[in-house]
């Protein structure tokens, strides 16, 4: 009986340890930190990715901002990510960083608390309400 007890315990521990936040919405806006040029004439700027079943993984855009609005017009669970891109200004070469995906804190810290924005469109109302 004490196992039971100790292994439904270490159940419920393990599952309040990993908590995903579902955002019920069709427009979301992320932010994220600022990561810092490498060599001062280095040009930083961040891509925004979003992931779905519907789209595969396709990029919502580029912004030189520490946040991204995206609007959902289809229905459906979308995961998003960010990753860095560096421009070499003395050889033009382009570099990118890992991607940062809202699902999951890899690396450690990079998602304090991992989401989801699900979408699903509203339906009218009944109209002509009266009585009978």
């Amino acid at each position: 009986m004490k196992k039971l007890i100790f292994i439904i315990i270490l159940m419920l521990g393990l599952s309040i340890g990993y908590s995903q936040s579902i955002e019920y919405t069709n427009q979301v806006t992320v932010a994220w930190d600022e990561v810092l040029p490498i060599e001062l004439t280095d040009i930083i700027t961040y891509q925004v990715w979003i992931d779905s079943i519907m789209t595969g993984i396709v990029m919502a855009g580029e912004t030189d901002l520490l946040e991204y609005t995206i609007t959902f017009t289809q229905e459906g669970e979308y995961i998003i990510g960010v990753n860095t891109k560096r421009i070499v200004a003395s050889t033009g070469d382009i570099v990118y960083s890992d991607m940062n995906w809202s699902n999951e804190d890899i690396p450690v810290g990079a998602t304090l608390i991992p989401f989801v924005v699900r979408y699903i469109k509203p339906i009218q109302s009944p109209g002509n309400l009266r009585l009978q």
